[in-house]
């Protein structure tokens, strides 16, 4: 992770990174990252437990509008990059301890910057950042259902 987000931040003389959390599994698990520059929220990385529901309209809660020419990856249930974000649905529990009911994390990695590189590049950063993220927040949920995430994906060309 480290080397991808070497290669595409925007330049700063200095980076911070916060992270705020409850990390309790099961409903509640909610985790994110913050990585500033210079004082300003270069990237966001989260990962927040929600009921399952099909992925299209799981799309359109989680995928903002104005994510310009979405493309599609295989990874979790379903991935979805843009120039800016790559968001990923990733099978979490089985039954939910309250409620019973299937629940995924949605993980997304959101630029609040303009990378650095192309579109084909920045995507690819931006699927590795979330896939990386990904694996990372299913291991500390404690999902018991597999993850579907794939050891690596390959950026949509263009």
């Amino acid at each position: 992770m480290a080397d991808t987000l070497n290669s595409s931040l925007p330049q700063a003389d200095h980076y911070r990174f916060s992270v705020t959390s409850d990390n309790t599994p099961d409903w509640s698990y909610n985790i994110s990252c913050i990585v500033d520059g210079d004082k300003k929220e270069l990237l966001l990385l989260t990962a927040k437990i929600g009921v399952e529901t099909p992925w299209r309209k799981w799309e359109k809660n989680h995928v903002p509008p104005s994510s310009h020419e979405t493309t599609y990856f295989d990874a979790g249930i379903k991935g979805v990059s843009g120039p800016q974000l790559a968001v990923i649905d990733v099978p979490c529990y089985a039954h939910e301890s309250s409620s019973g009911q299937p629940h995924n994390l949605t993980v997304t990695a959101l630029a609040r910057k303009p990378m650095q590189g192309s579109d084909k590049q920045i995507r690819q950063h931006l699927i590795d950042l979330a896939l990386d993220y990904a694996k990372a927040s299913h291991k500390d949920a404690k999902c018991d259902r597999p993850s579907q995430l794939p050891a690596k994906v390959t950026a949509p060309g263009e």
